[in-house]
């Protein structure tokens, strides 16, 4: 079974979140691929009814939250950069 390529992403960003020679191509993809889950995430989320969308956010509010933490984390990072 593979992991969930969103949960890699976060998984390398914790792990490179504090390299002081981060490398700012490698963060422009994360950056990318984060809001491109984000956006698909919403839209996904956004098609559901009322109740449904509370039991999306039951399952999946947890990795939303981490992603919107890690992209604004990185747009810092490349904002300083």
């Amino acid at each position: 079974m593979t992991a969930d390529p969103v949960t890699d992403d976060l998984a390398w960003w914790r792990a490179h979140a504090t390299a002081p020679d981060a490398d700012a191509t490698a963060l422009r993809a994360l950056l990318v691929r984060l809001k491109t889950w984000k956006a698909e995430h919403d839209q996904d989320r956004a098609r559901q009814g009322p109740f449904q969308q509370m039991a999306w956010d039951w399952v999946f509010g947890d990795e939303d939250e981490k992603v919107a933490e890690a992209t604004r984390q990185i747009e810092d990072v490349l904002a300083e950069a």
